[in-house]
């Protein structure tokens, strides 16, 4: 049996979704829609807080552990409409066995029911949550779902393939930092164990000073995907070395999880030296880089908007400005207040900073940073900065494609 459990999604704007098409071909072309199995994060920031000009990325799975989650997301096409642009969908699903026989089903979940402001492609607002028990046999499994357009009167059946497999902790196919940047958009969380175990540094330094960045990271992944801690128990019990059953344990300290650990005597002394670490608020007035690095992680581990949003008040911190200048030429003395001001001014020029290598190098985080620039969310401050940041990397990214394509960009300019 199955652990199917449904997301209703309530608060949809539609103005965010990536592609339309014209009433009249509504209309006219049947009822359909597109079945996707997918691992991204089922509140789906990623969808509906991208804005109209850009388009949101689905990525697809074909095969998942017992316990590991993914989402059965219909996606409809040419759905017919009534007055005021009420919609009504509705649909049923099928879970086949490897042996051909029925393991679950269910009938009228929640397509889409009621206004679609717009001729857009609309996500289920029933999404169906799904993982493998233990008892569930290895093998190819078919997702079934027959969706019915009440208004139109049609129906459309769709099927996909998923593969349940064994878990095993497997390398990378590619490099740690792909993996890592690619994550908002393409989760791969089946590679967490292997890559938490293994870190480019160490979790706490020979200083005591603790790496947030990936510590946060992988506080985030394992929370999303509870999946990993029993296979991550029977590492530490079996496989790990010294230093890993430490790691291990410092994460299960952030989960709050290690009464599932068997803590032997030896680390007895470091799990009470845990138990006195200062954690950082990553969501309390932004002071230090630890902060930012805490809020980055956040973002990769789960795609949200929500981290994002909080990085964008250090932007505030630019009051602090020319502090530090001030002191080298000896206009200010040093004093408490003095020092904390040129922190400060440091944590805003790393969030200038951070933010703008990100921005080159996830696309999601451009796209929701201009979602925000262009919403009343923002302050002046917050606004201007952000601007400013938006401009300059669009406009380095068009001349990088004038320069790769300089035929291409001189027609355009012809036009």
């Amino acid at each position: 049996m199955k652990r199917i459990h449904q997301t209703l999604l309530f608060s949809i704007f539609i103005l965010f979704l990536f592609s339309r098409f014209s009433l009249a071909d509504q209309e006219e072309k049947d009822f359909d829609f597109l079945l996707v199995l997918t691992q991204q994060d089922s509140e789906m920031n990623w969808w509906f807080n991208v804005p109209s000009q850009f388009g949101p990325k689905v990525s697809t799975i074909d095969n998942v552990s017992k316990g590991e989650h993914f989402k059965i997301l219909p996606i409809y096409s040419n759905y017919g409409t009534k007055s005021e642009n009420e919609v009504d969908i509705t649909y049923d699903f099928e879970i086949i066995k490897p042996d051909g026989t029925v393991d679950e089903s269910g009938k009228d979940v929640s397509g889409f029911k009621g206004p679609a402001p717009g001729p857009f492609l609309l996500p289920s607002l029933g999404m169906l949550i799904v993982s493998f028990d233990p008892e569930d046999p290895y093998g190819e499994y078919s997702i079934n779902i027959t969706a019915f357009d009440h208004i139109k009167k049609q129906k459309v059946k769709k099927s996909q393939k998923i593969t349940l497999k064994k878990f095993s902790i497997k390398e990378l196919e590619g490099s740690l930092k792909d993996w890592y940047l690619s994550y908002p958009t393409n989760p791969k969380p089946s590679f967490a164990l292997s890559t938490f175990i293994n870190p480019p540094r160490a979790y706490i330094d020979e200083k005591g000073h603790h790496l947030w960045s990936g510590l946060w990271l992988y506080k985030h992944i394992y929370t999303e995907n509870m999946f990993l801690i029993p296979h991550t128990v029977e590492f530490y019990k079996t496989k790990a070395t010294k230093q890993q059953q430490k790691d291990i344990i410092l994460l299960f300290y952030l989960l709050n999880k290690t009464n599932e650990l068997p803590v032997g005597d030896e680390f007895k002394e470091y799990l009470t030296n845990l138990r006195k670490m200062n954690i950082p608020d990553p969501y309390a007035a932004i002071e230090t880089g630890d902060q930012l690095d805490m809020l980055w992680a956040e973002y990769f581990a789960t795609s949200r908007i929500k981290p994002i949003r909080q990085i964008l008040t250090a932007l505030n911190l630019s009051a602090n400005v020319g502090t530090l200048e001030k002191v080298k030429s000896g206009e200010l003395k040093k004093s408490n207040d003095v020092l904390k001001k040129t922190m400060l001014e440091a944590v805003f020029q790393s969030a200038l900073w951070s933010i703008m290598s990100n921005f080159k190098q996830s696309q999601l985080l451009f796209q929701y940073c201009v979602g925000l620039y262009e919403s009343d969310q923002l302050n002046e401050m917050e606004k201007g900065y952000l601007g400013a940041m938006i401009k300059k990397v669009s406009e380095e990214s068009q001349k990088t494609i004038q320069q790769a394509n300089p035929a291409d960009a001189k027609s355009r300019a012809a036009d």
